[in-house]
């Protein structure tokens, strides 16, 4: 289609004017030619395992009108899910599900319409649709083994009904999420806390991203949290300030980057750390409790961002870049409270089969470091466009 390379051309032009790395440039070059003469002849393969539609994630859109029909607390959960709540931890399922292309998929229906279009946002579109665009097909033995186990979960605590009809009535929480609804997710992250992380309150991941968004998506007016605070423990009402500004912290590889070097005296020498509110750039801080708890929520919510299988070859996933390292610093720390469990020492190895692409290409070639790189200018793009500061300043006792 020599009008679509065409324009990929000027895209990857525009993108070095912009002042990308000569090696990124140099590579989605490369990329560019390999995908194209790649594309022939590649078909996807599925494995030989007993497929079940019953088991395939439900697509259906949910319902966008005025009327907040879309405003549906979840009573189950999609197979990736029900087996975290099982296993209290991620999970590489490689050969166990087949991960197709879902055709219809509309970026612009998720949490991620905000990125950039044109020249700027062509790769980060790309692969980002790459990598939430899909439908499961689970093996149908696996599909009945999670889904019977998942069945002696205990049931989370049912929300506040002041809370709910504050979220329908005041907020907008109508969009698609990285897997299914926006409620789906909020209510994975309150169900795992609630079970894992029984300690401290579950309604902060439930209520996290009420103030906003990593892709400046921000559900509650500004205006609104004197009414949200009456409903909250003060506590809770503190974690979920802070959750969208410790996301972008550790989404831009700066407090993970800062933290990873260090010994475990170092780091249970951490006093305090303060930061700026995402929504209105207010400066906050948290003490050293409270900032290992608010971890605790943050590696709790990346966990449903995680690829479902074949964690070799999504090794550059960005959200496992993320993970495992917050992991590891937590582990060292002696300051991991929730159980998320997790083991990297022998990932299945593998293909997700689908076709060949070019956000697939852009994800094989380009080394880690570039592809946080790029991540982490996102983010700070992003803040930028808020007026909103990542300085940060950790204190540490002598």
């Amino acid at each position: 289609r020599p009008v679509q390379h065409t324009v990929m051309g000027q895209s990857i032009g525009r993108l070095v004017a912009d002042g990308l790395p000569r090696e990124v440039a140099t590579a989605m070059i490369g990329l560019l030619i390999g995908w194209y003469m790649s594309r022939p002849g590649m078909q996807a393969r599925s494995p030989g395992t007993t497929l079940s539609l019953l088991a395939k994630r439900d697509s259906t859109k949910k319902n966008q009108d005025s009327s907040k029909a879309y405003f549906v607390i979840p009573t189950c959960f999609d197979i990736r899910r029900q087996a975290q709540l099982v296993f209290a931890k991620p999970t590489d399922h490689g050969g166990e599900v087949v991960v197709k292309t879902k055709p219809e998929f509309d970026l612009d229906q998720t949490i991620f319409q905000t990125l950039p279009r044109g020249a700027k946002g062509f790769f980060p579109r790309k692969i980002v649709a790459h990598r939430l665009g899909v439908d499961l097909f689970w093996d149908d033995a696996v599909a009945v083994k999670i889904q019977s186990a998942y069945a002696s979960v205990p049931r989370a605590p049912k929300h506040d009904q002041c809370i709910l009809d504050f979220m329908r009535d005041e907020c907008n929480f109508n969009t698609e999420h990285a897997d299914g609804s926006f409620l789906d997710h909020l209510q994975f992250c309150y169900e795992y806390s609630a079970a894992y992380f029984k300690e401290h309150s579950p309604r902060v991941l439930f209520l996290h991203s009420i103030l906003g968004v990593g892709t400046n998506i921000f559900p509650m007016k500004i205006e609104d949290e004197p009414t949200l605070a009456k409903m909250l423990t003060p506590i809770e009402l503190k974690h979920i300030r802070a959750f969208p500004a410790i996301l972008r912290l550790l989404a831009s590889y700066d407090l993970i980057d800062h933290l990873s070097p260090l010994d475990a005296p170092k780091l249970k020498s951490l006093e305090s750390i303060t930061f700026n509110r995402v929504i209105d750039n207010k400066p906050m801080t948290l003490s050293a409790d409270e900032f290992w708890v608010q971890l605790n929520y943050q590696l709790i919510h990346l966990l449903d961002f995680l690829p479902v299988s074949n964690w070799l070859e999504n090794a550059d996933d960005l959200f496992l870049l993320q993970f495992r390292p917050l992991y590891e610093i937590m582990v060292r720390a002696g300051k991991l409270s929730a159980r998320v469990d997790f083991d990297l020492s022998s990932p299945t190895s593998g293909s997700d089969n689908r076709p060949l692409s070019l956000a697939s290409f852009v994800k094989m070639a380009v080394p880690s470091p570039i592809l946080r790189r790029i991540a982490a200018k996102n983010v700070r793009e992003y803040s930028d466009k808020v007026g909103h500061s990542l300085q940060y300043e950790i204190k540490w006792s002598s």
